[in-house]
């Protein structure tokens, strides 16, 4: 009787969880409203055809989290302080949006610790790789441009290849649907990870390779018409930055983030979080660095969640943890969704007149908290936008042909007579 309480309870234990996360991704995708709204950004530019207006919204809830699943009566919108109707079939969700262009380097760690097995019993490492497959098959299938370099990461020791972070292993960029990427995947999962973790020196050059300015792929010029790409870096690390100095590269890393406000890190960490190693070794609290010098906790089993908060933090990204290589593939959905996951309104600007400056602002619901409004965009219609109305072009026909009958056949006219008058004289 006590071994089936315990199998039970064991049995419990295990599902509790799962069951919980299922529930939850089921009563948000039933009840969307369920996710309060933090924050609604209008996102770049407006882009326009005749006089027609197209805006782009993020919608974030709790710890940056993308707000999925609502419907257009979330949405109020106002034009020169004035509401304008939104109608259906002029409000798209990301599901049916075209994604803007984006560019996204996934820094896969590659350290030694990444052949362990995870809570779920898979390797790490295959665990990782088929995370990463399945994300880049989900970019693939919502379309756009969307573009993908895996960059393996790691400080190599005696017998352990080489896996540098550098402008030529950063640039491999291809598009999500690119046969090429699968196989550069089955590539990566031939190999056996054996480096250690050094996270901040990759991620410092995968910053500063996609904050060069001068490159157009990922900075196009203020007023070009098309959006500017959406440019991320994914992190995905089963460790800890290993090294002395460690707070000061921390203050470094910080400053390079805040000058390269347009590129979001999300992080990810694969392993048993600090809770859980405390429980595991018995340490009566969560493990903490401390520990492994002490010889408390394998260094293999530590993983520094706190770091990978703050950096995602630093940039509005999401930090996410895991112990088992489903929910890796689910956090790495939700990556795509806050990279991606924009809603668009397509509006006839009132009264429109080229060249006419205007203003733009929306205000995003749910059932559950206050509504929470935009920024405000302000916007110049251009040069040439919509055709005149009718009324209008008649009026200037008709005022040409008077200029035209008035000061060129008329005098001519009375020029002619006055010619053949002088003639009949001589």
């Amino acid at each position: 009787m006590r071994k089936n309480i315990i199998a039970l309870s064991t049995t419990t234990a295990f599902w509790t969880p799962r069951l919980s996360l299922s529930l939850l991704l089921l009563l948000t995708m039933v009840c969307p409203s369920l996710a309060q709204v933090k924050k609604a950004q209008i996102i770049g530019s407006p882009t326009f055809k005749d006089d027609k207006v197209t805006i782009r919204i993020k919608v974030k809830g709790e710890d940056d989290r993308p707000v999925m699943g609502l419907e257009d009566s979330n949405f109020k919108l106002t034009v020169d302080k004035r509401e304008v109707q939104v109608k259906p079939q002029d409000w798209k969700s990301p599901e049916e949006t075209v994604p803007p262009p984006a560019w996204i380097v996934v820094l896969l760690d590659f350290s030694g610790s990444m052949n362990q097995v995870d809570s779920g019993g898979t390797k790490k490492i295959a665990g990782a790789i088929n995370a990463i497959r399945e994300f880049t098959k989900i970019s693939a299938e919502r379309g756009g441009n969307t573009q993908i370099s895996i960059v393996p990461f790691g400080k190599t020791g005696s017998n352990c290849p080489e896996s540098p972070v550098n402008k030529e292993t950063l640039d491999k960029f291809l598009a999500a649907n690119d046969f090429k990427l699968q196989n550069n995947l089955d590539y990566l999962k031939s190999l056996t990870p054996c480096a250690s973790t050094d996270l901040y020196e990759p991620l410092t050059k995968a910053v500063k390779f996609l904050g060069n300015s001068e490159d157009s792929r990922f900075s196009l010029p203020e007023n070009s018409s098309q959006p500017q790409p959406r440019l991320s870096i994914i992190l995905l690390s089963d460790g800890y930055h290993n090294v002395l100095n460690e707070a000061a590269d921390f203050a470094s890393l910080t400053k390079l983030l805040k000058r390269h406000e347009n590129i979001t890190v999300h992080t990810l960490g694969y392993g048993l979080t600090p809770e859980q190693l405390g429980v595991k070794y018995k340490l009566g609290r969560p493990a903490t660095r401390a520990d492994l010098n002490k010889g408390k906790v394998p260094e293999a089993q530590f993983v520094d969640q706190k770091r990978l908060a703050e950096i995602a933090k630093l940039t509005g990204g999401i930090a996410e943890f895991s112990g088992n290589a489903e929910r890796i593939a689910e956090n790495l959905q939700l990556f795509l969704n806050a990279l991606l996951g924009e809603y668009e309104i397509t509006f006839t600007q009132p009264e429109a007149e080229r060249g006419s400056k205007h203003q733009v602002q929306v205000k995003v619901s749910s059932q559950k908290g206050k509504a929470k409004e935009s920024q405000i965009i302000e916007y110049i219609m251009p040069v040439f936008g919509r055709s005149l109305p009718l009324r209008v072009r008649l009026i200037m026909v008709i005022s040409v042909l008077l200029i035209v009958i008035i000061g060129g056949v008329v005098p001519f006219h009375y020029w002619g007579k006055y010619l053949k008058a002088e003639a009949q004289r001589d």
